[in-house]
């Protein structure tokens, strides 16, 4: 269970002052904005306890930073996963459109936004990252900074509908980073995803040229 508070969904605008303009007590200072997202994690665990399932695995899933003047920034995300990790909480999941990208304000520059946020949990929860990790070279890179315990593939499945198999055998040169439309009925899209992606909108994957 993922409690989705990345890529601008409800839990992530409460947070954000950019887009939370409440007078409430959900608005405001950064204790009350955070509220809500806090409350929704209370809420998802105690229904966890109450259905007696332990087995139940609830992760919280964040986009670090916002790129507007009053958008969420590496402090507040800080602030944030210091919270969180006081929950009942199986792991977090951190949402990057560049999974090697630095920090823009409220921390290091000059470090990825991942390696201090690991930090920060400094070890308290696992945390999954993912962002546009597409080729052999870059998935290996993650994996052997060692600044997640896990990391999450998205577009570079769909494009390699058998890449599990492929990590477990280390077939590194065998992972293709776009599609081949010539192989259409491999990837077993639905008709509009396919269309979707003719579209070539830059959040799915790439057809080659």
């Amino acid at each position: 269970m993922l409690r989705h508070g990345a890529n601008g969904y409800l839990i992530q605008q409460f947070y954000s002052a950019q887009s939370n303009l409440r007078e409430d007590k959900w608005g405001g200072n950064l204790q009350k904005r955070m509220k809500f997202p806090l409350a929704v994690t209370d809420a998802v665990i105690e229904a966890k306890k109450s259905l007696n399932k332990p087995e139940f695995i609830i992760g919280y899933r964040f986009s670090p930073e916002e790129p507007e003047d009053n958008g969420i920034t590496m402090s507040e995300t800080f602030a944030l996963v210091d919270e969180l990790c006081k929950k009942e909480l199986q792991y977090l999941h951190i949402s990057l459109h560049d999974f090697f990208v630095h920090a823009r304000r409220g921390a290091d520059t000059n470090r990825t936004r991942i390696e201090q946020i690991h930090e920060r949990i400094g070890g308290k929860l696992p945390l999954i990252g993912v962002g546009n990790l597409l080729s052999s070279e870059d998935i290996q890179k993650a994996v052997s900074l060692k600044s997640t315990e896990f990391i999450a593939l998205g577009k570079s499945v769909m494009i390699n509908p058998n890449m599990a198999t492929l990590l477990k055998n280390d077939e590194f040169d065998k992972i293709e980073t776009t599609l081949d439309a010539d192989k259409k009925d491999s990837y077993r899209f639905p008709k509009k995803l396919w269309k979707l992606i003719e579209m070539k909108l830059d959040f799915l994957p790439k057809i080659k040229e």
